[in-house]
């Protein structure tokens, strides 16, 4: 178990709660001090916010350390603002051609944080219907000259635009049980879309009970297959303080039933105030931590801090063959399966006896395309 009283840990987490709500922070880090902080933000990739909040905390720190935080910062910044921008000419694309579509994660949540520029950006991912899909893939290539070639995995084609990946979802969300999938289906497919602004421009994206539950299901669908950063949980910390007064309580609980996931999200949430600092208040329901649920923080935390953002650093990725990182990787999520099991019994039960054998079976036949 990860000692988080510790120096490092301890000086991490004080420097991303401030961030993450502002408040202010006395510290002085050394030159070492300063190192494991910033392998620490790596790993979880929060580099920009821990950047941020050393500079307007104005924490002593070496000459050389300083210079490296305001590359750090700058750096964030301008690849945020190269995401916006892509985004814009998305958004463009979209109304050019009469298309219907959904932008979810990254930056239409980024948009909430305190400085939207310091959160790491990642992908553009999107998603578009089966009248809109083939829309899409014609209006990207006629007008941008990218092509969705050969077979997407089981959610969605990559593309690369202007060096910014795109994912453009033929599926939002895959369930390994077919129950899941038909409830989460009829959710997502009976909701109006809300719509977020980002640099003047307006961009579709999720309404806000629906949004919270996307982004958790987001968060725990990789913290059990091979793990997840802290980014992720800052995610889901800051739509519960964006959306404090609109989300539909007793509508997102009734969700997370149906879908046989309340004990997981009641654990994040756990994580988000006994470790990110979250007020209390936006909680939506009671924390009240006792001896099982604090094992069971422990246990959410191990695999955070040992695989960080999305489980990348937890092993070696490094493999000779794609069959070798396929059995490493299936090894892996057994073990999270295990472990998980309790939280969300119905999805690792259809991962186990479903979803598995059939990513077994395609990479006999030498598809391991999206496994």
């Amino acid at each position: 178990m990860t000692d988080i009283l510790s120096s490092p840990y301890s000086n991490f987490l004080k420097l991303l709660k401030s961030e993450l709500w502002q408040t202010s922070l006395d510290l002085s880090l050394s030159h070492s001090e300063f190192l494991s902080v910033y392998d620490l933000a790596s790993k979880q990739a929060v580099l920009g916010m821990i950047a941020e909040s050393l500079i307007r905390n104005n924490v002593s720190l070496e000459r050389k350390d300083v210079m490296k935080v305001l590359a750090i910062q700058g750096r964030v910044a301008t690849t945020n603002k190269a995401v916006n921008s892509e985004l814009l000419s998305l958004s463009k694309l979209f109304t050019e051609n009469d298309i219907e579509s959904v932008v979810v994660k990254g930056q239409t949540i980024g948009i909430y944080y305190p400085n939207p520029l310091a959160r790491t950006p990642g992908d553009i991912d999107f998603y578009c219907n089966e009248d809109n899909l083939p829309k899409m893939i014609s209006a990207m290539a006629s007008t941008w000259g990218i092509h969705a070639e050969g077979k997407p995995s089981e959610q969605h084609f990559e593309l690369i635009h202007n060096s910014i990946i795109l994912e453009l979802h033929h599926c939002l969300m895959k369930f390994a049980s077919k129950k899941s999938q038909k409830i989460w289906d009829n959710i997502f497919l009976s909701l109006t879309h809300n719509h977020v602004e980002i640099d003047g421009c307006s961009i579709p994206t999720l309404e806000p009970t629906l949004n919270l539950l996307y982004t958790f299901l987001h968060l725990y669908h990789h913290l059990i297959e091979l793990g997840v950063g802290l980014r992720q949980f800052c995610d889901v910390a800051i739509l519960l303080k964006t959306y404090y007064n609109s989300i539909d309580e007793n509508q997102f609980f009734e969700w997370l039933d149906a879908l046989d996931f309340r004990k997981a999200f009641e654990i994040v949430q756990m994580i988000l105030v006994d470790i990110l600092g979250m007020d209390k208040k936006y909680a939506l329901s009671p924390i009240a931590p006792d001896k099982e649920s604090l094992k069971a923080i422990n246990m959410f935390m191990d695999v955070v801090w040992f695989g960080g953002n999305f489980g990348f650093h937890g092993h070696n990725r490094k493999f000779r063959f794609k069959a070798q990182y396929f059995l490493m990787t299936t090894y892996r999520k057994l073990q999270l399966y295990y472990r998980f099991y309790r939280f969300s019994p119905r999805e690792i039960k259809a991962s186990i006896f479903s979803s598995v054998p059939h990513k077994a079976l395609m990479a006999i036949k030498g598809d391991l395309k999206g496994i």
